[in-house]
C-alpha cells in the first residue's frame, strides 16, 4: 500500500487545484471573527466532511469548490456551538434509510481523545475494562418492574478482569451505594452509573453466580487488549467442533509493521485447529463492534475452504473525489488461503452489538461456503467505514472519521444497513460465560451441529439447566460500549489512517 500521507496530501491539493480561480476573492472579515481553537476544528470538520463522505453530493455546500472559500465556510460554521454538533448536523444531510426513515450515516464521528487509534492499532485500553448491562430476572421483575445491574462482559488483563469480575456477575453496590438498579438509575438519566464508570477508582462488590458476595476496589489502568476471551475444542457425536470467543478486531500487526501479540495467539489457535481436524467452527461475535480490516481478512483467509483462494473477497465503493485521488488505496481483496482447515460449516454468534469487521467477515465468506448466523436479533448493520484524518489544533484536536466507503462481497451484496439477518433466533444466555456450552447461542450451534437443523421455537431446547431462568432473563438497557466499537479501520504506517 502507498504511503498514506503521501496520497492524503494529494487528496489536498487536488481540491485546492480544483476551485474556481477568482481574481478578486472576497477579503476575510477583520472585525469578529472567531479565531478559536474550536472554530478552526468546525471549519475542518466541514471540510473533510464534504470531502470524504460516500454522500458527498448530500452535504453542503452544494459545491464542493466553496469548502476552500473560507468566508463561505465560516458562515455555515457559526451557528454551531461544537464540531460535533456541525457533524451531528452533516451527517443528518445523508439520505434516509427506507426502512428506519433515518440518515443512512449514523456512523461518522470525531475522537478528540485518539482512544480510538489507541485501542485498535495499538491494542492498549484505559479502562476498568468491564462493561455492564441491566437485566431484568424473574427476582427484580418483583420490585416494581425493576432491572439489576450485570457484568456483561470483561476484558482479560483489565483492572476488572484480574479482581475476579466475570460475565453474569450481579453488582449489588459501588463504594457502598447500593442505588444502582434501573428504577432509581432512570430516574437521573444514569448519571449515578456512567459517573461512576468514569471515576479512578472504585470499590465494587458482586456476586457471583453461584451466590457467592465478593468486594474489590478496582483502579482504571491502562492495559493491553486480549480479545480471544475464550476458546475449546470439543468432539460431538464423533465431530470435531472448534469454538472462540472475539471481541474485537485490534490489529494484528503493530504500527512498526510487525506482528501483533493477537497476531501470534491467532496463529496458534488455528493450527490448533487443523491439527486436532476440527470441521465445526464457532465464532462468537455477539459483542464485536468491529476494528481493523486486516484483521477480518486473515480470519477470513484462515476460515474460507481451499476453492476460495484467489477468488475476490470484497470490493470497495467510493465517493468520485476518492475514487479519483485515492482509488489505488482501495483495491478489491482477493483470498489468499491460510492454513489447510477445511471445514464443514462455520457458525457466527451475533447481536446487534455485532457491526462492521465483524459484518464484513460474514459477509464476504457467504458466497464460499455454509455460514450459519445465530443470535437474538440482527447484527448491526454497517457495510461502510472511514478514512480518519487528524483535525485541529490544541485544545481542540480530534481525528475526524467520515463515512467513505462502502464494501460488498463476490456476490456483489453489501447493503445491509438493517443488519445481517440470523438463520436462527435464539435467546442469550447472559448469566452463563463465553464458552459455556449450556449458554443459549452456543448450545443452539451445538444442537445444529449434532441433529442437522435448529430446534423448535425461539428457545434452544439445551440453553440452560434452568429454562426459567433463561426465559425470564432479558436485556433492558447497556449502558458504557467502546468508542472504537461500530468500526471498519484499515490502518496505514503513517498517522493518517484507512478505516
Amino acid at each position: 500500500m502507498k504511503r498514506l500521507a503521501v496520497a492524503t496530501l494529494s487528496l489536498l491539493l487536488f481540491v485546492t487545484m480544483s476551485c474556481d480561480k477568482n481574481d478578486n476573492p472576497t477579503p476575510e472579515p477583520t472585525n469578529k471573527w472567531d479565531t478559536s481553537p474550536e472554530a478552526y476544528l468546525k471549519d475542518t470538520t466541514l471540510y473533510w466532511t464534504k470531502v470524504l463522505s460516500l454522500w458527498q453530493d448530500n452535504i453542503i455546500p452544494a459545491n464542493i469548490n466553496d469548502v476552500m472559500d473560507s468566508v463561505k465556510v465560516r458562515n455555515i460554521t457559526k451557528d454551531f456551538q461544537t464540531a460535533e454538533a456541525l457533524l451531528e448536523h452533516l451527517i443528518g444531510m445523508t439520505p434516509k434509510d427506507p426502512a428506519t426513515n433515518q440518515p443512512y450515516d449514523r456512523f461518522s464521528f470525531l475522537d478528540r481523545e485518539s482512544v480510538v487509534s489507541e485501542e485498535i492499532q495499538n491494542a492498549r485500553s484505559t479502562s476498568y475494562g468491564m462493561y455492564v448491562i441491566y437485566l431484568q430476572t424473574a427476582e427484580s421483575v418483583k420490585d416494581n418492574n425493576n432491572a439489576d445491574l450485570y457484568i456483561r462482559m470483561v476484558d482479560q488483563n483489565s483492572s476488572a478482569y484480574q479482581a475476579g469480575l466475570r460475565r453474569g456477575d450481579r453488582i449489588l453496590s459501588i463504594n457502598g451505594n447500593t442505588k444502582y438498579d434501573y428504577n432509581t438509575q432512570r430516574a437521573q438519566g444514569f448519571k449515578g452509573i456512567n459517573d461512576a464508570l468514569n471515576t479512578e477508582s472504585m470499590t465494587v462488590k458482586w456476586r457471583k453466580p453461584n451466590g457467592q458476595e465478593v468486594e474489590k476496589k478496582i483502579t482504571q489502568a491502562q492495559y493491553s487488549v486480549n480479545p480471544i476471551l475464550n476458546s475449546w475444542v470439543a468432539e460431538l457425536d464423533g465431530q470435531k467442533v472448534g469454538y472462540f470467543a472475539f471481541s474485537s478486531f485490534i490489529s494484528i500487526i503493530s504500527n512498526q509493521g510487525q506482528p501483533t501479540n493477537l497476531f501470534n495467539s491467532l496463529e496458534t489457535l488455528f493450527t490448533n485447529y487443523e491439527n486436532q481436524g476440527v470441521k465445526h467452527l464457532i465464532v462468537d461475535l455477539r459483542y464485536n463492534g468491529g476494528g481493523a480490516t486486516l484483521t477480518a481478512e486473515y480470519l477470513a483467509n484462515r476460515i474460507a475452504p481451499a476453492i476460495a483462494n484467489g477468488k475476490r473477497m470484497y470490493y470497495y465503493k467510493l465517493n468520485p473525489v476518492v475514487q479519483r485521488e485515492l482509488g489505488d488505496e482501495f483495491p478489491p481483496t482477493d483470498f489468499n488461503k491460510r492454513g489447510n482447515l477445511e471445514l464443514t460449516k462455520v457458525y457466527f454468534l451475533v447481536t446487534s452489538s455485532t457491526a462492521s469487521a465483524s459484518e464484513l467477515l460474514i459477509n464476504s465468506l457467504k458466497p464460499y461456503m455454509d455460514v450459519q448466523v445465530i443470535g437474538s436479533e440482527n447484527t448491526y448493520g454497517k457495510p461502510v467505514g472511514f478514512w480518519g484524518i487528524p483535525i485541529g489544533k490544541k485544545p481542540a484536536k480530534a481525528d475526524i472519521y467520515v463515512t467513505s466507503f462502502q464494501m460488498f462481497n463476490s456476490a456483489n451484496f453489501g447493503d445491509y444497513f438493517n443488519g445481517l439477518t440470523p438463520n436462527k433466533l435464539t435467546r442469550e444466555d447472559f448469566l452463563r460465560d463465553f464458552g459455556d456450552p449450556q449458554e443459549g447461542f452456543i448450545a443452539e450451534a451445538l444442537y445444529h451441529i449434532k441433529n442437522g437443523a435448529y430446534s423448535s421455537g425461539t428457545r434452544s431446547a439445551i440453553a440452560s439447566k434452568d429454562l426459567q431462568r433463561v426465559n425470564s432473563t432479558h436485556q433492558v438497557k447497556a449502558i458504557n460500549t467502546r468508542i472504537s466499537d461500530m468500526g471498519m479501520f484499515k490502518f496505514g504506517t503513517e498517522n493518517i489512517k484507512l478505516k
